[in-house]
């Protein structure tokens, strides 16, 4: 009997790739909300920094020009936080999408394993019972022999 060859294996083969890319594709997508999270946390410190410095500068003595432009650092980056939530909310429904769309090709990959793994059941039954039948062949024929020998 020839050896077993699932007859779908290149569809197999590429939903297979299919679910890698998006697994990278959603690796990347959660990598970028990471890095917006960390920014928006940056921009959180750097403004309390900013009131700090404020706080310092007003104790030690400082021109009002530096002191006007305080409230202007903070609004920019108030700003910039406000911009980044818009960025991250974003990214999270990207993420939601792609992990729906992961959750779809996972579905279609483990129904061509499924069907993998009967037609290789089928296939090895069908094989084992070929090989049965050879035994039961050759038991048989040895048995007529030892019949006609003795």
């Amino acid at each position: 009997m020839k050896r077993y060859v699932f007859k779908l294996e290149p569809v197999l083969k590429l939903r297979k790739l299919k679910e890698e890319n998006c697994r990278t594709e959603l690796g990347q997508l959660i990598s970028h909300l990471g890095k917006i999270e960390k920014q928006i946390e940056h921009d959180k410190n750097e403004i309390e920094n900013f009131f700090n410095v404020q706080n310092i500068s007003l104790s030690t003595g400082v021109k009002g020009s530096q002191i006007q432009s305080f409230p202007h650092l903070v609004a920019a980056k108030e700003k910039n936080i406000q911009l980044l939530a818009r960025d991250k909310t974003e990214q999270e429904k990207l993420i939601e999408a792609k992990k729906k769309e992961l959750a779809i090709l996972r579905g279609e990959l483990k129904v061509i394993e499924n069907l993998k793994d009967k037609d290789y059941e089928a296939y090895r039954k069908a094989f084992n019972k070929e090989q049965d039948q050879k035994i039961e062949e050759q038991t048989q024929n040895w048995l007529q022999f030892k019949d006609r020998n003795n």
